[in-house]
């Protein structure tokens, strides 16, 4: 994919292919259908022109976007597979009238075969929208959020200078094959056992994977602005010592460099 695809109207396929790397998406049969609702949409109502003159002005640094009026602008992506296992892909243009003023947002649906259960990605609309600067040598944060058969929801925030599904993959990868005493990593494999143990009719008492929901909270960040966005949202929602739903097991930013330090020292 090209960022200057003359057949996109309004997509960055170059944006699009950073922040849903690592995706089992056909990314540019993505692009082509995010492209083909955002131009229905702004048939509509004119909400992705607008987004593109705000972009073109500075995007954030300009002020707050554009919203839909009647609510929260929500294009979801679903992967389908038939029975010859071709995946075909198509996309729904929801409006969240409980949600006036929020930003627009992009959702990528999936499914796990393996354990059968709905996972989701979460990007800002205007992250994958044409006119922004590239992302390549800047910061992402995300959050990822783990759901289980009990309504509980385990949440874990980090930034990343390489693509944020890189950084999940590696987690996933440590849980099951690692067994790594990370608390995201081993949360995640408690999850995954107990719903793989349900799956093959074996009785199990422990909270079993619901679903994963990935979001991408900020794109195009500074190393100092995304440390700064990292330790205020560890801190509010996902420390393990402060909340009991939270998978960061230090402080984020420049504090969990800071505990970082004192724990080598103290060695």
């Amino acid at each position: 994919m090209n960022a200057a695809d003359s057949t996109l109207t309004y997509v960055d396929a170059e944006a699009l292919k950073r922040l849903a790397q690592g995706l089992t998406f056909d990314l540019p049969r993505c692009a082509q259908v995010l492209d083909g609702a955002l131009i229905s949409l702004n048939e509509q109502t004119g909400l992705p022109d607008r987004m593109l003159a705000w972009i073109r002005a500075g995007g954030l640094m300009s002020g707050t976007g554009p919203v839909e009026r009647r609510g929260r602008i929500i294009v979801d992506i679903t992967q389908t597979m038939n029975a010859d296992r071709q995946q075909g892909y198509f996309a729904t243009v929801l409006c969240k009238s409980d949600e006036r003023e929020s930003a627009p947002v992009a959702f990528f649906s999936m499914h796990s075969p393996t354990l059968d259960v709905p996972m989701r990605v979460e990007v800002p609309l205007r992250a994958l929208m044409v006119g922004n600067p590239p992302l390549a040598g800047s910061y992402t944060l995300y959050v990822h959020a783990l759901m289980t058969s009990l309504g509980e929801t385990y949440v874990y925030y980090g930034i990343t200078k390489r693509g944020w599904s890189i950084r999940f993959n590696e987690h996933t990868r440590a849980a099951v094959a690692q067994r790594s005493k990370r608390l995201l990593a081993r949360k995640l494999d408690e999850l995954i056992d107990a719903r793989a143990a349900e799956l093959s009719g074996r009785g199990d008492d422990r909270a079993k994977l619901a679903g994963i929901i990935s979001a991408v909270c900020g794109t195009g960040m500074s190393r100092e602005a995304a440390l700064a966005a990292e330790e205020r949202m560890v801190d509010k929602y996902s420390l393990a010592s402060k909340h009991p739903y939270g998978l960061n097991m230090i402080p984020g930013g420049l504090a969990g460099l800071s505990h970082i330090r004192n724990f080598l020292r103290d060695r």
